[in-house]
C-alpha cells in the first residue's frame, strides 16, 4: 500500500506552474483523467493541468497571476483520496504479476520506449502517442505497397517490427509497470 505522503509531493514550483507527483495514480490512466478533469474545474483560471500515468507527474499552469503550490498539492491530495475511497485497493496500489521480475534489458527498453512516447505525445500536443501513429502509419504504408504492386505480399519487415514490440509489451507488461513505479519515484520523466 502506497503511504499517505505519497499521494501528493510537490516536486517543484514557479509562480505560474506547479508540478507535484502522485505515487498513488501511476499506472492509472483512468484514474490519472479524472484527477486531471477535476484539477481543472477546481480552479477555472488554470490554463493547462496535466497529469501523466506512467509517472504520476501532474503539472498545472497559468498564465496570468500566480498559483499557491501547496493549495494546488492539498487539492490533489483530497483528489487521490477520493479516487481510493471511489476505486479502494485498485488505485493506490498494483497488482503484483505471476511472472518473476523484469531483466535489466527489460527495464531499459520500456524507459526508452517511455521516454520515446513522452517527446512524440508533448511534440502533438497529446493529441497522439506511438500507440495510435504506429498502427495508422503501418497500415497506410501496407495499403499503399498493395496499390503499388498488385499483389498481396508477406509480412513486411516492419509488421515483423511492430509484432515483436507488441510482444515484448505485452510479455514483459511487468517491466513496463516497474519502469513507470521507478520513473516516478526517481523523477525522471517529466
Amino acid at each position: 500500500m502506497i503511504p499517505r505522503d505519497q499521494w501528493s509531493q510537490l516536486i517543484h514550483h514557479l509562480p505560474r506552474r506547479v508540478r507535484l507527483r502522485s505515487a498513488a495514480i501511476v499506472g492509472h490512466r483512468d484514474v490519472c483523467l479524472r484527477v486531471a478533469e477535476k484539477l481543472a474545474m477546481m480552479d477555472p483560471s488554470c490554463e493547462r493541468v496535466e497529469v501523466r500515468p506512467w509517472t504520476g507527474s501532474v503539472i498545472v499552469e497559468r498564465e496570468d497571476g500566480t498559483l499557491d503550490a501547496e493549495a494546488v498539492r492539498v487539492m490533489l491530495e483530497q483528489l487521490v483520496a477520493e479516487e481510493r475511497d471511489d476505486e479502494g485497493r485498485k488505485v493506490t496500489e498494483l497488482g503484483r504479476d505471476a511472472l518473476p521480475g523484469p531483466t535489466r534489458v527489460a527495464k531499459a527498453v520500456a524507459h526508452a520506449f517511455a521516454e520515446i512516447n513522452g517527446d512524440v505525445r508533448g511534440a502533438l500536443d497529446h493529441r497522439a502517442d506511438l500507440g495510435t501513429l504506429m498502427p495508422v502509419l503501418f497500415f497506410s504504408l501496407g495499403l499503399v505497397e498493395i496499390g503499388v504492386t498488385r499483389k498481396l505480399p508477406a509480412p513486411a519487415w516492419f509488421n515483423l517490427v511492430w509484432w515483436s514490440i507488441r510482444s515484448f509489451m505485452t510479455f514483459n507488461a511487468g517491466a513496463v509497470e516497474q519502469e513507470g513505479r521507478a520513473v516516478a519515484a526517481d523523477g525522471g520523466l517529466d
